[in-house]
């Protein structure tokens, strides 16, 4: 009896450790630059099929918008290039692009790599570089003068 005890256990401990595995792999993000993501395009590691995010800068050539229909209506699709380097993915986007998104800036795009080259998106984060490049000063705020003169209390202290 005390067999079928430990062999029920052993398999709901294994069972329990099987849920918890798979849903932390299903719950990750792999950050891929796109250069990684497209020297593996054809291998048997191909991240085709797979989550991932992908890091690069926005391709030169323009934006296209493609409406799709779907079935809450037609939406306006996003067409455009993640680059790095020579490497290129294409990427296809539903939802509206960051104000910052700009041909040659910095983007991280999460979602599904669908096909080699291509990526079906799922959010599009961009920063704009000027405010992160290192030797940039800010201007010195000027001192407002007024001719109001500080009042003294009792005490003598300024207030």
């Amino acid at each position: 009896m005390q067999i079928r005890y430990l062999a029920g256990g052993a398999a709901i401990l294994a069972a329990m450790g099987f849920l918890v595995v798979s849903s932390l792999r299903a719950g990750t993000t792999q950050n891929v630059p796109v250069q990684n993501l497209r020297a593996k395009d054809g291998s048997s590691d191909s991240f085709v099929g797979r989550h991932l995010r992908v890091v690069g800068f926005v391709g030169s050539t323009p934006v296209k918008f493609v409406p799709r229909q779907t079935e809450d209506g037609v939406v306006r699709e996003s067409h455009f290039q993640v680059v790095e380097g020579k490497a290129t993915v294409a990427v296809s986007y539903t939802d509206a692009l960051p104000d910052t998104f700009r041909a040659g800036g910095p983007v991280q795009v999460d979602g599904t790599y669908i096909a080699p080259g291509v990526l079906k998106a799922e959010h599009v984060l961009t920063k704009c570089p000027s405010k992160y490049q290192a030797g940039e000063k800010s201007k010195p705020v000027k001192k407002m003068e007024t001719d109001v003169k500080p009042k003294q209390d009792a005490h003598g202290l300024k207030s």
